[in-house]
């Protein structure tokens, strides 16, 4: 696919993995529309990008809710005629045991990690499915297939987008709708500040990649229409060294987070 002139919408875009793909994705010729709850951060965003190809569309609002992902990809269509990617890549962090965590916070992490992403699917599935094609991409993390101790309902919550997009793949099999995971491992961003329970990062012994470095692993997916995607080699070995000695791996992880 040819990223030049396509119509793509990137959610949680005001900062780290979101805001690096929305610039990438600008500089590449891409139509981009972006979303956050900060509407000073994308107007910022919006600016800095003035005199790169392409347009951009900012809408501020809260992906949690169904009506707003519906007018975000109503304003998108009406704007660009159609929509041809959509990046679910908001997503809220977790530092705190299972046991305390309030319940407001598992409401709140649920809410915009998965049904988020399910209500921002749905509202650009009927555009893809009228115009004949179009791609999700959804941004999960290595630890949706290996668990860390201390963001247990998060690691939880990238399962299931692991789980909704392989049966959405399988749903959308006979139609020309790609859907695409990408497993992005620790990455340097403010994601760790923001974290529902505690700041800072959780235990882990796997390396820090760019955001940058998680941008361009999204636009080869778009450009190559890949389905599954690690952003690192390290990303790839560790999980899949988990397969293989998941004792060993709980041992390790759980002895990190006693003293975290």
């Amino acid at each position: 696919m040819d990223i030049k002139n396509s119509v793509i919408i990137v959610t949680g875009a005001s900062a780290g993995i979101g805001e690096a793909t929305v610039r990438l994705l600008a500089e590449m010729g891409a139509n981009v529309v972006i979303t956050a709850r900060r509407a000073d951060r994308l107007a910022q965003l919006v600016d800095s990008l003035a005199g790169l190809p392409g347009r951009r569309l900012a809408v501020a609002g809260d992906i949690r809710e169904n009506a707003f992902a519906k007018e975000l990809v109503a304003r998108a269509v009406a704007e660009f005629g159609r929509v041809d990617v959509l990046v679910n890549n908001a997503g809220l962090g977790q530092r705190i045991f299972l046991s305390e965590m309030a319940p407001e916070d598992v409401t709140t992490l649920l809410d915009t990690n998965v049904n988020g992403l399910i209500w921002a699917t749905q509202a650009v599935l009927p555009h893809m499915k009228k115009q004949g094609s179009g791609q999700i991409i959804n941004i999960s993390s290595i630890v949706g297939q290996r668990p860390l101790a201390l963001s247990g309902l998060y690691c939880a919550s990238k399962t299931a987008v692991n789980f909704i997009s392989r049966a959405l793949r399988m749903e959308l099999q006979h139609s020309s709708i790609t859907v695409t995971l990408v497993y992005p491992g620790r990455t340097l961003t403010e994601f760790g500040t923001a974290r529902l329970g505690g700041k800072g990062d959780n235990p882990s012994p796997i390396g820090r990649a760019s955001a940058e470095k998680v941008a361009k692993s999204i636009a080869r997916a778009i450009r190559y229409h890949r389905i599954e995607v690690y952003v690192t080699w390290y990303d790839w070995l560790f999980t899949h060294i988990n397969r293989l000695f998941p004792r060993s791996i709980d041992w390790i992880l759980g002895k990190a987070a006693r003293f975290a």
